[in-house]
Protein backbone atom coordinates (compact mmCIF):
# COMPACT_ATOMS: atom_id res chain seq x y z
CA UNK A 1 0.00 0.00 0.00
CA UNK A 2 2.66 2.44 -1.01
CA UNK A 3 1.56 5.87 -2.17
CA UNK A 4 3.03 7.34 -5.33
CA UNK A 5 2.98 10.80 -3.74
CA UNK A 6 4.60 10.36 -0.33
CA UNK A 7 2.70 7.96 1.90
CA UNK A 8 -0.54 6.16 2.49
CA UNK A 9 -1.45 9.07 4.73
CA UNK A 10 -1.35 11.44 1.77
CA UNK A 11 -3.62 9.11 -0.21
CA UNK A 12 -5.93 8.94 2.75
CA UNK A 13 -5.99 12.74 2.96
CA UNK A 14 -6.74 12.98 -0.75
CA UNK A 15 -9.61 10.54 -0.30
CA UNK A 16 -10.96 12.51 2.62
CA UNK A 17 -11.13 15.66 0.48
CA UNK A 18 -13.22 13.83 -2.08
CA UNK A 19 -15.42 12.07 0.46
CA UNK A 20 -15.90 14.63 3.22
CA UNK A 21 -14.12 17.80 2.11
CA UNK A 22 -11.36 17.86 4.73
CA UNK A 23 -7.97 19.43 4.01
CA UNK A 24 -5.44 17.33 2.07
CA UNK A 25 -3.02 17.72 4.94
CA UNK A 26 -5.17 15.75 7.38
CA UNK A 27 -3.32 12.46 7.52
CA UNK A 28 -0.77 11.69 10.19
CA UNK A 29 -2.48 9.45 12.70
CA UNK A 30 -4.14 6.07 12.67
CA UNK A 31 -7.71 7.36 12.24
CA UNK A 32 -6.57 9.88 9.63
CA UNK A 33 -5.85 6.98 7.32
CA UNK A 34 -9.56 6.16 7.39
CA UNK A 35 -10.34 9.52 5.83
CA UNK A 36 -7.54 9.53 3.30
CA UNK A 37 -8.06 5.95 2.22
CA UNK A 38 -11.77 6.61 1.77
CA UNK A 39 -10.78 8.84 -1.16
CA UNK A 40 -8.30 6.40 -2.67
CA UNK A 41 -9.53 3.94 -5.25
CA UNK A 42 -6.21 2.10 -5.75
CA UNK A 43 -6.17 0.16 -2.48
CA UNK A 44 -5.06 -3.46 -2.48
CA UNK A 45 -6.08 -5.52 0.52
CA UNK A 46 -7.08 -9.11 1.12
CA UNK A 47 -10.68 -9.45 2.33
CA UNK A 48 -11.24 -10.91 5.76
CA UNK A 49 -13.11 -14.18 5.47
CA UNK A 50 -16.25 -14.15 7.58
CA UNK A 51 -18.68 -16.70 8.87
CA UNK A 52 -21.64 -17.42 6.66
CA UNK A 53 -23.93 -14.41 6.46
CA UNK A 54 -26.92 -16.68 7.08
CA UNK A 55 -25.69 -17.37 10.60
CA UNK A 56 -26.89 -14.85 13.19
CA UNK A 57 -24.33 -12.68 14.92
CA UNK A 58 -24.76 -13.62 18.58
CA UNK A 59 -22.45 -14.37 21.43
CA UNK A 60 -21.30 -17.98 21.57
CA UNK A 61 -20.60 -19.59 24.95
CA UNK A 62 -17.23 -20.96 23.76
CA UNK A 63 -15.79 -17.52 22.91
CA UNK A 64 -18.24 -14.93 24.19
CA UNK A 65 -15.85 -12.03 24.81
CA UNK A 66 -14.33 -9.50 22.44
CA UNK A 67 -11.12 -9.57 24.52
CA UNK A 68 -8.20 -10.58 22.32
CA UNK A 69 -6.34 -9.68 19.14
CA UNK A 70 -8.30 -8.98 15.93
CA UNK A 71 -7.55 -8.30 12.26
CA UNK A 72 -10.14 -5.75 11.14
CA UNK A 73 -11.20 -3.96 7.96
CA UNK A 74 -13.00 -0.64 7.69
CA UNK A 75 -15.16 -0.17 4.58
CA UNK A 76 -16.95 2.81 3.08
CA UNK A 77 -19.46 2.05 0.32
CA UNK A 78 -17.99 -1.46 0.02
CA UNK A 79 -14.39 -0.19 -0.48
CA UNK A 80 -11.83 -1.20 2.15
CA UNK A 81 -10.24 2.01 3.41
CA UNK A 82 -8.13 0.57 6.22
CA UNK A 83 -6.86 -2.67 7.72
CA UNK A 84 -5.71 -2.77 11.32
CA UNK A 85 -4.87 -4.96 14.25
CA UNK A 86 -6.96 -4.21 17.32
CA UNK A 87 -6.19 -5.48 20.79
CA UNK A 88 -9.25 -5.45 23.07
CA UNK A 89 -8.18 -5.71 26.73
CA UNK A 90 -10.20 -7.16 29.62
CA UNK A 91 -9.96 -3.84 31.50
CA UNK A 92 -12.03 -2.04 28.84
CA UNK A 93 -9.19 -0.49 26.83
CA UNK A 94 -8.28 -1.00 23.16
CA UNK A 95 -5.11 -0.55 21.09
CA UNK A 96 -5.43 0.11 17.34
CA UNK A 97 -2.47 -0.42 14.99
CA UNK A 98 -3.45 0.35 11.36
CA UNK A 99 -1.65 -0.67 8.18
CA UNK A 100 -0.29 2.80 7.35
CA UNK A 101 3.10 4.49 7.05
CA UNK A 102 4.44 4.50 10.64
CA UNK A 103 5.97 7.96 10.20
CA UNK A 104 2.43 9.36 10.39
CA UNK A 105 1.67 7.79 13.76
CA UNK A 106 0.18 4.34 13.87
CA UNK A 107 -0.77 3.28 17.38
CA UNK A 108 -3.96 4.71 18.84
CA UNK A 109 -5.93 4.03 22.01
CA UNK A 110 -9.57 3.65 22.95
CA UNK A 111 -12.02 2.47 25.60
CA UNK A 112 -14.94 0.09 25.23
CA UNK A 113 -18.07 -1.13 26.98
CA UNK A 114 -20.38 -4.08 26.54
CA UNK A 115 -24.15 -3.98 26.75
CA UNK A 116 -25.74 -7.35 26.14
CA UNK A 117 -24.32 -8.62 22.86
CA UNK A 118 -23.17 -5.20 21.64
CA UNK A 119 -19.68 -3.72 22.08
CA UNK A 120 -19.17 0.03 21.78
CA UNK A 121 -15.75 1.62 21.27
CA UNK A 122 -14.75 5.27 21.87
CA UNK A 123 -11.38 6.01 20.30
CA UNK A 124 -9.63 9.41 20.34
CA UNK A 125 -6.78 10.54 18.10
CA UNK A 126 -4.58 13.64 18.03
CA UNK A 127 -4.47 14.56 14.35
CA UNK A 128 -1.21 15.87 12.81
CA UNK A 129 0.00 16.26 9.25
CA UNK A 130 3.35 14.85 8.11
CA UNK A 131 5.13 18.14 8.88
CA UNK A 132 4.01 18.04 12.53
CA UNK A 133 1.23 20.66 12.32
CA UNK A 134 -1.70 19.99 14.66
CA UNK A 135 -4.92 19.58 12.65
CA UNK A 136 -7.33 18.79 15.49
CA UNK A 137 -8.78 15.55 16.80
CA UNK A 138 -10.57 12.54 15.42
CA UNK A 139 -13.25 10.66 17.31
CA UNK A 140 -13.55 7.09 16.03
CA UNK A 141 -16.50 5.10 17.34
CA UNK A 142 -17.48 1.52 16.60
CA UNK A 143 -20.56 -0.54 17.44
CA UNK A 144 -19.91 -4.27 17.04
CA UNK A 145 -21.46 -7.68 17.53
CA UNK A 146 -19.57 -10.98 17.72
CA UNK A 147 -20.30 -13.77 15.25
CA UNK A 148 -21.88 -17.01 16.41
CA UNK A 149 -18.53 -18.68 17.22
CA UNK A 150 -17.02 -15.55 18.78
CA UNK A 151 -14.22 -15.55 16.20
CA UNK A 152 -15.63 -12.89 13.88
CA UNK A 153 -17.21 -9.50 14.44
CA UNK A 154 -19.08 -6.97 12.39
CA UNK A 155 -20.67 -3.61 12.87
CA UNK A 156 -20.41 0.05 11.99
CA UNK A 157 -17.96 2.91 12.54
CA UNK A 158 -18.02 6.68 12.49
CA UNK A 159 -14.88 8.79 12.26
CA UNK A 160 -15.66 12.41 13.19
CA UNK A 161 -13.08 15.13 12.51
CA UNK A 162 -12.67 18.25 14.65
CA UNK A 163 -10.49 21.27 13.89
CA UNK A 164 -7.80 22.53 16.32
CA UNK A 165 -10.38 24.69 18.14
CA UNK A 166 -12.62 21.68 18.74
CA UNK A 167 -15.30 22.51 16.18
CA UNK A 168 -16.79 19.66 14.16
CA UNK A 169 -15.53 19.56 10.56
CA UNK A 170 -16.72 16.34 8.88
CA UNK A 171 -17.31 12.65 9.37
CA UNK A 172 -16.87 9.33 7.56
CA UNK A 173 -19.15 6.36 8.28
CA UNK A 174 -18.96 2.76 7.20
CA UNK A 175 -18.78 -0.87 8.22
CA UNK A 176 -16.26 -2.88 10.23
CA UNK A 177 -15.55 -6.60 9.96
CA UNK A 178 -12.99 -8.57 11.91
CA UNK A 179 -11.50 -11.98 12.51
CA UNK A 180 -9.98 -13.08 15.80
CA UNK A 181 -6.25 -13.94 15.72
CA UNK A 182 -5.58 -17.08 17.75
CA UNK A 183 -2.51 -19.06 18.69
CA UNK A 184 -2.13 -21.90 16.15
Amino acid sequence: MKSTATSIGVRFAACLILVVGVSASALASCADSLSAMAKTTAITVQPIESEQDSQPYVKHPANSSIVGLWHVEFKVNGQTIQEAYQLWNAGGTEVHNPKVDPRGGTVCLGVWTQSGQTYTLAHRVWNYDTTGDFLGTIHLSETLTLGNTGNTMKGSFTSAFYDPTGHFANKVTGNVTGRRISVP
